[in-house]
């Protein structure tokens, strides 16, 4: 496979001329926002018992869980 990005002939000379794309003084470009090709996931997610109840295998346990980072508002600066 492939890797889309970063584009070919990109420099930083380049990416310092693009024009934020949302705010005036924002740091979001056409050079640095994510592209099309980013994928997405989806789980389902229930209990042992449903799944056994619905005939599902259950494929994963979680163990424990945590949150971290910055405020979602605030794309790309963090988890």
């Amino acid at each position: 496979a492939t890797d889309e990005q970063p584009r070919a002939g990109t420099t930083a000379e380049t990416l310092g001329k693009l024009k934020p794309a949302f705010k005036k003084d924002g740091t979001v470009t056409a050079g640095n926002a994510s592209s099309l090709n980013d994928g997405a996931a989806a789980v389902m997610l229930m209990s042992a018992t449903k799944a056994e109840q619905l005939g599902l295998p259950v494929l994963a346990h979680i163990a424990g869980y945590a949150n971290a980072g910055v405020d979602p508002a605030i794309m790309g600066i963090g988890p």
